[in-house]
């Protein structure tokens, strides 16, 4: 057993449509990006791995520190960092990658973004380790993506009181908001990226440009397809901030939110008293009549 981790940035042997439109696209790095590799492998089995440079035809081998992960598997991994432009693929034990092109022009990437990401813990849904001798592995990832203005959803989440004249109060109120993440400029890209964005957001860190988001609830990577017969695509995807700025006056909630207590007071409570909201009190009260 040779595998590469679930949630590195490079992709090895992709299902492709032979009948379809040529591919027309080619992953982008920036040479400051740190490209993690792992790969796992069997104590008994040996990995290689080399990167090759398609505009030269030079192979260079990879040097691999080793992380066991328990009595049978071995963690094999590198991380290739500041590499000269140019247009790469990485071969581990005679299985190559899709190639990937490294750039230091800000400008020629500008409409990319960096998403880097990682776990709490090695304890994950997936092969890949996170944390090495207590330093944790953050991987990047970069491709053309953004967030459109008509993308964005402001959303609420109240409770409200509705007494028996059905007049109705707001017990408390949080607005948050959902952005949509447009994954692809009109040229699309393939699908395999719409199965790592959706691994990566498995996990417990994912930074797009610095800012933190996690998935809204079960969103799941949208895909659609640029041109009939294309094996290109845009995808998108509900994210939102990890971190909500609204906590009201100085960084507290309102009296009336669900982050005060108590909800409810009861004061001596007889047989067939009933409760009733007091706005003055800012919860719910014992009663023996109900007022309005």
């Amino acid at each position: 057993m040779v595998k590469v981790g679930d949630v590195c940035p490079l992709f090895f042997s992709p299902i492709k449509d032979k009948f379809g439109l040529d591919m027309d696209y080619i992953q982008k790095f920036h040479s400051s990006d740190k490209i993690h590799i792992q790969v796992f492998a069997n104590a008994s089995e040996e990995v290689s791995a080399s990167l090759n440079d398609l505009a030269t035809g030079n192979s260079t081998s990879i040097p691999l520190s080793t992380y066991n992960h328990n009595d049978n598997v071995v963690m094999y991994y590198a991380i290739l960092r500041e590499l000269e432009d140019a247009v790469y693929t990485v071969t581990i034990n005679g299985s190559t990658s899709e190639p990937f092109i490294v750039c230091s022009s800000d400008t020629l990437l500008e409409e990319t973004v960096l998403i880097r990401y990682s776990h709490k813990s090695n304890n994950s849904s997936f092969d890949n380790i996170f944390w090495i001798d207590d330093i944790q592995q953050i991987f990047n990832f970069r491709v053309e993506a953004g967030f459109k203005p008509n993308g964005y959803s402001p959303q609420i989440d109240n409770e409200q009181y509705r007494n028996q004249m059905q007049e109705i109060e707001e017990l408390y109120a949080v607005p948050y908001d959902v952005y949509n993440l447009t994954i692809g400029n009109s040229s699309g890209v393939p699908y395999w990226f719409a199965k790592h964005i959706n691994r990566i957001l498995c996990l417990s860190l994912v930074e797009i440009d610095g800012t933190r988001y996690v998935r809204s609830e079960s969103s799941v990577p949208e895909m659609t397809q640029v041109i009939e017969d294309s094996q290109l695509f845009q995808i998108s995807m509900a994210l939102e901030l990890q971190n909500n700025d609204i906590a009201g006056i100085g960084g507290s909630p309102e009296a009336g939110s669900s982050a005060s207590f108590p909800a409810f007071l009861i004061d001596h409570a007889k047989d067939g008293e009933m409760l009733q909201f007091s706005a003055e009190k800012a919860a719910f009260t014992n009663v023996d009549k109900v007022e309005v």
